[in-house]
């Protein structure tokens, strides 16, 4: 069957990130439980997302979605995220939809402007 729950999504980032955390929020039995996260890896489809290794793997369960569901990543491994591509095996309830109500990604733009680098000219008349 071409109908099941496993889902992909592949984020592109218009620069590159430091991603410290992902937030998802999902309720019921069509929430996603198995994830694997692939950094910087636009390749990764249906016929080899589950036995590619993944950047990190996650586990999802009721408990973490009713405190907000946000997982902190490995951040050591998600420095210099230019894409990310988010691959969803299963759901809470073995349902055939896999449903996502929001999606967020918390971490910082490495070529950020920091205010202290930025010199003032001395404009004294």
């Amino acid at each position: 069957s071409d109908v099941d729950e496993q889902l992909i999504l592949h984020v592109a980032f218009n620069q590159a990130i430091k991603l410290h955390s992902i937030m998802i929020k999902a309720s019921g039995e069509q929430a996603p439980k198995s994830i694997k996260l692939f950094v910087n890896r636009t390749d990764v489809g249906f016929d080899d997302a589950e036995s590619a290794e993944a950047t990190q793997e996650i586990e999802m369960s009721n408990d973490v979605y009713e405190k907000g569901g946000v997982v902190n990543l490995r951040y050591v491994r998600f420095q210099n995220v230019n894409s990310l591509t988010i691959f969803v095996a299963n759901n809470l309830g073995d349902d055939d939809v896999t449903s996502i109500t929001q999606l967020a990604f918390i971490g910082t733009a490495i070529n950020g402007a920091n205010v202290s680098d930025i010199k003032q000219d001395d404009h004294s008349h």
